[in-house]
């Protein structure tokens, strides 16, 4: 095998983050300090540039590995069972309106002028899919196969739940977004619940990333959508949703097996995760057992 291949192969994972962070980084880093000091050149496009960020790195790493055609053909597979693609569209939904819901309860405000009107949803679902969903051929597309087969699915989800939420960081330092006036440990704790729900999606969809994307995309669809709505504390209405995003966590572990956190094996998402054994030339051979459970056929 290549060494190159033979490289990434073993260290996908740490290969992925690290291009992950400085295709991200650099650019936002930029926007963050232009921001700050009273400048905004290239602020748009930077800002869209730093979050292809995921999903350049996926690229990378799966075209170094030699797994490109195979992954590139996972992300457009819609034959996940109808049961996940209705989850993946309404579950953002009881979501965030759950969240709304028990931030009204105790004590907050909503005022429903604030909604934006249904004319616009279309629009802010492509919006949300360029600034968010297509991060997902990263994180579930291969961060994600790839961990839980080393780890177990809830464990690969707080691991890369905590990843994710560590990534955003240089949108806390730019004034005006709206990362900027929450608690990063409270915004890091509704991540790294929305990461277990996805991976739960995830594997249910046997590995069919799509679903992630459409997942990601409708969640901050509906939150954008919403936001203008809430009168009040926003911190509070964090809180809620934070309450809202584990009580479903909850119900997820306790119903599902923590090394699938869903009914099927564990996915490949596209990937050879064969381990390949230094010096032979057979990419499938392996030095040992691949993963914790057999992966679909």
């Amino acid at each position: 095998m290549d060494p190159l291949r033979s490289f990434v192969r073993r260290r996908r994972f740490s290969t992925f983050v690290l291009l992950t962070f400085v295709l991200t980084w650099v650019p936002w880093g930029i926007v963050a300090v232009d921001l700050q000091t009273g400048r905004s050149s290239f602020v748009t496009p930077l800002i869209l540039l730093g979050g292809f960020g995921p999903f350049l790195a996926a690229i990378v790493v799966a075209a170094a590995g030699g797994d490109i055609r195979s992954w590139l053909g996972n992300l457009v597979d819609v034959g996940a069972p109808l049961s996940v693609w209705v989850a993946a569209v309404l579950v953002p939904i009881v979501l965030y309106v759950g969240a709304l819901v028990v931030f009204v309860v105790f004590g907050g405000g909503f005022d429903r002028a604030g909604v934006l009107p249904a004319a616009a949803i279309p629009a802010i679902a492509f919006a949300t899919l360029i600034r968010g969903g297509l991060e997902e051929p990263g994180w579930r597309g291969l961060a994600l196969p790839v961990l839980q087969r080393r780890i177990g699915a809830l464990q690969a989800s707080l691991v890369i739940g905590v990843v994710w939420a560590l990534w955003h960081v240089p949108l806390f330092l730019m004034p005006g977004s709206s990362q900027a006036g929450t608690p990063f440990a409270l915004y890091a704790a509704v991540v790294v619940g929305i990461s277990v729900i996805t991976t739960w999606l995830y594997n249910a969809a046997g590995g069919r990333t799509l679903v992630a994307i459409v997942f990601h995309t409708l969640s901050n669809a509906v939150s954008v959508t919403t936001a203008g709505g809430v009168i009040g504390d926003e911190v509070a209405s964090q809180v809620a949703l934070l309450a809202v995003v584990w009580t479903a966590v909850v119900l997820i572990v306790w119903r599902y097996d923590t090394d699938r956190l869903s009914p099927n094996p564990l996915p490949n998402g596209g990937l050879d995760l064969t381990p390949p054994v230094p010096g032979s030339d057979r990419a499938g051979e392996a030095s040992e057992t691949p993963s914790r459970t057999d992966s679909p056929e």
